[in-house]
């Protein structure tokens, strides 16, 4: 439902990636593979998890969002167990 599917799918495409880069026979075919498994596989499945986040409460998400880790040191002085943590 909603993008749980497309989550699932995110991780098939993940692992079938992964796959080629360790069969390839060569390391300037896995090098290839690396690139566009980094510089267009995760671009797309990035936008897959950017809409699951704004579906799933944030005091529900289990890993920091991304802005969490953009602003790493402006959210170092709370932590979890503050309530005020996750509300943004």
């Amino acid at each position: 439902v909603g993008p749980l599917s497309d989550l699932e799918k995110a991780v098939v495409t993940l692992k079938e990636a992964l796959a080629e880069i360790h069969n390839a026979e060569d390391s300037y075919t896995k090098a290839q593979l690396s690139r566009v498994l980094r510089l267009e596989t995760m671009i797309d499945i990035r936008g897959v998890c950017d809409a699951a986040e704004e579906v799933v409460p944030a005091n529900l998400w289990t890993l920091a969002t991304y802005k969490e880790l953009l602003f790493l040191d402006q959210h170092t002085s709370t932590g979890p167990e503050d309530p005020t943590f996750y509300d943004e």
